[in-house]
Formats: C-alpha cells, sequence, structure tokens
C-alpha cells in the first residue's frame, strides 16, 4: 500500500512551470532519493506533498485517502481542514536549515510540538525527547542551546523534532548542503539507521554515496519532471536518459 501517492502533480509560480505531470507513489518503507540539478523542482515537490506549497493541479493521496485535488490552480477536491491536518501530520519534514528556536534548548525543541500539538504531556514529551535526541548521538546535549550546537549537531536536534510526532514518512530536502564537509557524515549516518529501522524516507540529496548505498529508488528529476527513475544500480552504472548521464559526469 503507498503511503503518498501523486497523479499529475503540477505548479506553477506565475507563468513559470516548476513541476510538471509528476506521478509517484511512495510504498511503506521504501527509501527514494531525489537527484537532479538545481531549479529542477525537487524541493518544490517535497514542499507541495505536505502543503507547504499549494500545488496548481493534480492530485495527492496520503495512505490511499485523497487529499487534496486541483486543476487550474481551482479545488476541485480538499478534505476538512481538522482531518486533512491528521493526515499531513503523518509527515515529518526536515529543511536544509536547521529552524530551531534559538531561545529553547535542544530538548525544548524536540518538545513542543507534541505539546502542543498532540497535547503530550510535558514529562512523556521530556523522556520521548531524550530518548530521540540519545538515538541521533545527542545524549550529552539535551539542554545545550542551538548556538552551543554545531550545524551538524542542529540538524540532528531537527531530525529528532521530526521524529517526535510519530511519522510514518519523512521528507528530507538537501538535508546536509549547508553543512561543513566534516559535519555531513553524522547526519547521513542517522538518515541511514532511519532507513534501516523500516523508516519511509523521500529524500532529496546530492550526497551521491548515500543514494548508491540506502536508496531503494533514485530518482533523476530535471526541468520539472521525473525525467527518469531506477534502482541505484540502473541509475549509476547505466542511466538511460542522455540528461541523467550529463548530469552524473558532472557530479560524479
Amino acid at each position: 500500500m503507498s503511503i503518498i501517492r501523486t497523479e499529475h502533480l503540477s505548479k506553477s509560480f506565475g507563468s513559470l512551470q516548476v513541476l510538471k505531470d509528476i506521478n509517484l507513489s511512495v510504498e511503506q518503507g521504501e527509501v527514494i532519493v531525489i537527484i537532479g540539478p538545481s531549479g529542477a523542482g525537487k524541493s518544490t515537490f517535497l514542499r507541495s506533498l505536505n502543503e507547504l506549497e499549494t500545488i496548481t493541479g493534480g492530485k495527492i493521496f496520503i495512505d490511499e485517502q485523497l487529499v487534496e485535488e486541483r486543476k487550474h490552480g481551482h479545488v476541485v477536491f480538499t478534505l476538512p481542514p481538522k482531518e486533512k491536518a491528521a493526515y499531513l501530520l503523518e509527515m515529518g519534514m526536515v529543511f536544509q536549515r536547521f529552524n530551531l528556536f534559538p531561545h529553547k534548548t535542544a530538548a525544548e525543541n524536540v518538545m513542543l510540538a507534541p505539546i502542543n500539538v498532540k497535547n503530550v504531556t510535558k514529562e512523556e514529551a521530556r523522556a520521548r525527547a531524550e530518548a530521540l535526541l540519545t538515538k541521533v548521538g545527542l545524549e550529552d546535549k539535551f539542554d545545550e542551546y542551538p548556538s552551543k550546537l554545531s550545524g551538524g549537531q542542529q540538524q540532528r536536534v531537527a531530525i529528532a523534532r521530526a521524529l517526535a510526532m510519530e511519522p510514518k514518512i519523512m521528507l528530507f530536502d538537501e538535508p546536509t548542503s549547508a553543512l561543513d564537509p566534516e559535519l555531513v557524515g553524522d547526519v547521513l549516518k542517522v538518515m541511514q539507521e532511519l532507513a534501516e529501522d523500516g523508516m519511509t524516507m523521500l529524500v532529496v540529496s546530492h550526497e551521491m554515496g548515500f543514494a548508491k548505498g540506502v536508496a531503494d529508488r533514485v530518482l533523476f528529476m530535471c526541468d520539472g519532471i521525473i525525467a527518469e527513475e531506477g534502482s541505484p544500480d540502473e541509475i549509476f552504472s547505466n542511466p538511460q536518459n542522455p540528461r541523467t548521464k550529463q548530469f552524473l559526469n558532472v557530479i560524479l
């Protein structure tokens, strides 16, 4: 059963069409890495899934439930707000920038959403935050403020924060692109462990080693379309699309 499915998804900013007819089905436990040049529409696609961007056309299904359908920018179908919010909460998202609250400790950043959105008790939220921060290798940083943490540590706090809402799928939008090279490995290790634990993941990344080693499927996007998809072996060893070949020649 697919956790997320899109049919004929499109997105325009004015006259600029950024996404064109994107059809994708993500199965439970699947790790999909999206690669491609800047401006291909990769981040916009991720942001469309959880309504950080409003789609122009097409359908989005979560857990096989149609959540949103639009045509030429107009709503054809949308779930009632409360019901839709519940489905959207099944997606956790980690951004390029960590977006932590600077005046709150690592643990407090992780506790905030479960307390405010899920009405979890403070004690329960603290216990969960500590367990998650331990999981991402920050057991000694519970009470540190973001300014005392490296970029890699802040990104791992951001991952723990997303996991605190117990999502069914994690969306990663270039989670290592803002990090110094020596800090990338720690974040990728946490993501690899999540994949091994069976978390469904949709990852936009330029980390080709991660894509080769962890992905079940790799999508190559360019010009707002999925130009090619396949196993890591198919994409990296035997790409069929000339644009994929050209991109990999440059980046590898």
